[in-house]
């Protein structure tokens, strides 16, 4: 690696500060600057982190020593602010869920095509070592033909009027915040969306999902059983059943994972996989490589995928008859 990639920061709130902690230690990556919603906020992020603070994204856009723009703003803006960073000629690392619906995400995609521009969703957990071994796993087919998996992801955010999860306006709703992890891991597993969907859902008060589950069946007769939900918290394991055996999955810190365990034929493998900080400077990485390699899109998250996930919510969406305004 020759060059030194300088990150724009767009939002500065508990994610932004994670990952500029990350980023930190990434070799070739620099926290640049930062923009957010109130100056209070973009001044302590840039006092905190020694960064340049911008009073509006088209200022930040303007500088030409930002290279990649790293959206983590809340849900309803990521379309406007990816696609601005794109006209504007910047490769971007935006966080999930990419967009509020398909529709959005598939005029982001033939505009960063368009243009020769690098785009990539940020489900940092595709990139964690353990995920990397596992996928090893199951192209040696070490536990058989996998068959079923379960996964699910619960938080207990306050029931407030200004709480961004239980706001429809802001794209909020159980199944955005913490429904596309499960979702996505079983579109990395199974390699395709789902054939069929069959979902149930509790909604709030506010007409967001509060909880859901669903079941996904996919061709070949594989199965994904997956909840999430604003009722509490669990740190349950993710299991993937197969014609030979099993991997458990344990997760620690929300869908922060670092140990494998495979059972099969009566022996059990129990594989360690430490995460270097929080988990988020692997997707950094990965950023960089495909930089380096003149890459547009990552092979790990291509860009039709995630625009399949993204499909895969409005379908659950439109079973539930959950619209966001504007749509």
């Amino acid at each position: 690696m020759t060059e030194v990639y300088n990150w724009g920061f767009v939002g500065s709130g508990w994610m932004a500060r994670a990952m500029a902690a990350d980023l930190a230690a990434v070799p070739g990556c620099v926290v640049h600057s930062v923009v957010a919603r109130t100056a209070e906020s973009a001044a302590a992020f840039g006092r905190d982190f020694k960064v340049r603070r911008y009073a509006a994204l088209d200022e930040m856009l303007a500088d030409d020593g930002v290279d990649i723009v790293y959206v983590n703003s809340p849900n309803h803006v990521h379309y406007p602010q990816v696609r601005q960073a794109l006209e504007a000629g910047k490769s971007v690392l935006c966080e999930k869920p990419f967009t509020l619906n398909a529709a959005q995400l598939a005029e982001l995609i033939e505009l960063a095509r368009a243009k020769g521009l690098f785009l990539m969703e940020a489900m940092w957990v595709r990139y964690l070592p353990a995920v990397a071994r596992l996928r090893q796993v199951l192209a040696e087919k070490a536990i058989g033909d996998l068959q079923w998996m379960q996964a699910s992801f619960h938080s207990n955010p306050p029931k407030v009027a200004n709480n961004r999860f239980y706001d429809l306006a802001m794209g909020g709703g159980a199944l955005m915040d913490l429904g596309i992890y499960p979702i996505s891991f079983a579109s990395l597993i199974f390699g395709s969306a789902p054939q069929r969907i069959q979902s149930s859902v509790t909604l709030a008060e506010t007409g967001v999902d509060e909880r859901f589950a669903a079941i996904f069946d996919y061709a070949g007769g594989g199965q994904a059983s997956i909840s999430a939900g604003f009722s509490g918290y669990f740190e349950d394991e993710i299991v993937l059943l197969g014609s030979e055996g099993k991997v458990r999955v344990p997760r620690s810190g929300g869908w922060k994972m670092n140990r494998l365990v495979i059972e099969r034929k009566g022996e059990v493998e129990d594989l360690q996989l430490p995460v270097d900080g929080r988990g988020y400077g692997y997707q950094a990485s990965e950023v960089v490589r495909c930089l380096e390699a003149s890459l547009l899109e990552s092979p790990v998250m291509p860009l039709d995928e995630s625009l399949a996930i993204m499909k895969t919510l409005d379908d659950l969406r439109a079973q539930w008859g959950v619209e966001f305004p504007g749509e």
